[in-house]
């Protein structure tokens, strides 16, 4: 069995996919106390309705984001370009070098 196809939950309105994830969510947990009570047979079912879980929430997603006013979003890595580096990467680099000479001072 295939599962749910994101084609086919784009056509439910918000408050369909939201009792739609609900219930698997409840599905869920189910097979995960049948799992863990040595009475699932089948452990597929568990990954299965993790990844129902994650299409159905997908498709919610991209429908609130079409609602709220189409903001574009940010392009995934692959522009070419890497992101600046960071204060925090910077300070904490030098705390470590500070921390190693203060060992080898005691040492």
């Amino acid at each position: 069995m295939k599962g749910i196809r994101a084609k086919d939950l784009r056509g439910n309105d918000p408050a369909e996919l939201r009792s739609t994830v609900r219930k698997m969510e409840e599905d869920l947990f189910k097979h995960r106390l049948k799992k863990n009570t040595n009475q699932l047979e089948n452990t597929m079912l568990i990954r299965n309705t993790r990844r129902d879980i994650a299409r159905v929430n997908t498709v919610l997603a991209e429908r609130m984001r079409s609602s709220s006013g189409g903001a574009p979003a940010a392009p995934l890595s692959g522009s070419g370009e890497a992101p600046p580096a960071s204060s925090k990467t910077k300070t904490k680099r030098a705390s470590k070098k500070t921390e190693a000479k203060a060992k080898e001072q005691e040492t």
